[in-house]
């Protein structure tokens, strides 16, 4: 298995797996560049621009016209997608079927699971709850890691004063490290199965 984390915050998201699946576009297009080239799908789990940056996605439609995006139907309202992606239905690609699930959040965010060469991925990130994960046992888990749950609960009813915003309604929508890590231990096939812990918050993980 082969990974490259090119951005996983809320300053932007863009993460490629076995070289032919990008997660997410929300950096600027010279960010990602250069990891483009081989991919043939692009995956955008929801249309937060973090996640999906229009400008990035029109310079990859002119200059990598042969990859394919996949996205869901709010995504593809947003940006025109080669696949509409609905949850639960399998979507068959060159080298595997992934199949999408629905991940609560404050839009709707879609996760995706999928086999490769015989092992089981799982990858999510911008979700408060796994409930709608397929329960199953995984090899490698891309999965949202976001807050220490404990952190969390230490500043709440301050959090306003503290930081200007409401940053304990912001972690919520995020899944905690706590919840994460009990997914993992859940569902790894092995202790070899490897968590890539994605979205950790700078000032709460």
């Amino acid at each position: 298995m082969e990974y490259k984390i090119i951005g996983s915050s809320s300053a932007g998201n863009c993460v490629v797996i076995n070289k032919e699946l990008m997660f997410d576009i929300g950096l600027p297009f010279k960010r990602i560049k250069d990891s483009l080239y081989g991919v043939k799908y692009i995956l955008i789990s929801h249309v937060h621009s973090d996640h999906l940056n229009p400008a990035t996605y029109r310079q990859i439609h002119k200059f990598f016209p042969n990859i394919k995006f996949i996205g869901d139907q709010e995504v593809n309202d947003r940006c025109k997608m080669d696949i509409v992606a609905h949850e639960q239905e399998p979507i068959i690609l060159t080298d595997t079927v992934i199949t999408p699930f629905h991940a609560p959040h404050d839009v709707q965010v879609l996760g995706w699971t999928w086999d490769y060469k015989g092992e089981a991925y799982m990858f999510v990130t911008d979700t408060y709850s796994l409930k709608y994960c397929p329960d199953k046992k995984y090899d490698h888990f891309f999965l949202e890691a976001n807050h220490d749950r404990d952190k969390i609960k230490a500043i709440m009813g301050k959090d306003q004063k503290m930081f200007g915003y409401s940053a304990v309604d912001g972690a919520l929508r995020h899944l905690s490290t706590q919840d994460a890590k009990a997914f993992y231990y859940l569902h790894r096939r092995s202790e070899k199965s490897d968590w890539i812990q994605l979205h950790k918050s700078a000032r709460f993980y």
